[in-house]
Order: C-alpha cells, then sequence, then structure tokens
C-alpha cells in the first residue's frame, strides 16, 4: 500500500472470513484497538465481513467474544453482513482468513478488482510461511481453538500495524 498525502481520506480496512460472526469480527476487534492504541485512529478504519449470508445480523460467535475477553480485547456489538462488491471497491486492503475466502472475495467483486489489495491476514505475520499463512476456522472447535485463531489474528494485526506506521505519511 503507497503512502497517502496529508489530506487523503482514511485507510480503509476489510477484515473477512466466511460468516463474519468468529474469525473476522475478531480480527475486526484486534486491529481496531490497535489503531486506537496507535493514534491512528483518524487514518485508518476497520470492518468485518463474511462471504457468505449464513450468519447475517447475528452477533459474534460467543466463544469468538469469549477468546477476544480472556485477551483483554474489546467486544462490540458486532453485527454478521456478507461483503459486496461495493465493499470490496472501498477498501484499501481486504485482509481474509484463508485463501478460499480470498477466491470467494475476488469472484463477488467481480472483474477489474484491484488483485493486489485482496490478501491473507497473515500476510503481516512474520512467523506465517507458505505452507502455513491461513487461519484456521475454529468454528468446529472448542475454546482452544478460538484461541489460537486469535493469536495468529493478534500476530497478524500487529504486523499490520507496524506496515501502516510505516507507509502512513506522519
Amino acid at each position: 500500500m503507497p503512502p497517502r498525502p496529508l489530506g487523503w481520506p482514511t485507510v480503509r480496512i476489510a477484515m473477512v472470513c466466511l460468516g463474519n460472526i468468529c474469525r473476522s469480527p475478531m480480527a475486526e476487534a484486534v486491529a481496531r484497538a490497535m489503531v486506537e492504541q496507535a493514534g491512528l485512529e483518524g487514518e485508518v478504519t476497520v470492518e468485518s465481513f463474511g462471504t457468505a449470508a449464513y450468519h447475517t445480523s447475528e452477533g459474534a460467535d460467543p466463544r469468538a467474544e469469549a477468546a477476544l475477553r480472556q485477551r483483554g480485547w474489546p467486544v462490540g456489538a458486532h453485527r454478521a453482513r456478507r461483503i459486496a462488491p461495493e465493499d470490496v471497491e472501498a477498501a484499501d486492503l481486504v485482509l481474509c482468513a484463508d485463501r478460499s475466502n480470498v477466491a470467494e472475495v475476488l469472484r463477488i467483486a467481480g472483474p477489474g478488482t484491484d488483485r493486489d489489495k485482496v490478501r491473507l491476514l497473515r500476510c503481516f505475520d512474520p512467523s506465517s510461511t507458505p505452507e502455513d499463512d491461513e487461519v484456521p476456522d475454529p468454528w468446529y472447535g472448542q475454546a482452544r481453538e478460538f484461541d489460537a485463531a486469535l493469536r495468529l489474528i493478534e500476530r497478524s494485526c500487529a504486523g499490520l500495524l507496524e506496515h501502516l506506521g510505516a507507509t502512513l505519511p506522519r
């Protein structure tokens, strides 16, 4: 993402998973809190979406909220929503939990979409490798799977914030 001259609109980041009730709401909560802690709330906005409409208008999964609370992250009034072509167009970065999310976002967005802005969230995690670069879906798991997903999200969001700090004009 190239640096923006002063006076430009905020950087818009969309976090995406399948249903927008587990991974992407956790990523949104962590990234928003980190943006605030870094004093970038006027320069960066974070929202989340799902690629499917299974859970539209539902809150985050209680296990995701419990994992966030346990690690000290804020839990808000999340409502699941499905990503639309205009959401992809409006975002500067679309960060997906896994490869199937990337493929579905690109399908939804349609031809002419800037494919470079649709990435895996873990591209910002310094510990990720080409063989281990997704955030596994904890939906069928228990608390430990949600905790494991959240740890990956935290590392990824920390890397994202480092990237933003280095690229945003100051």
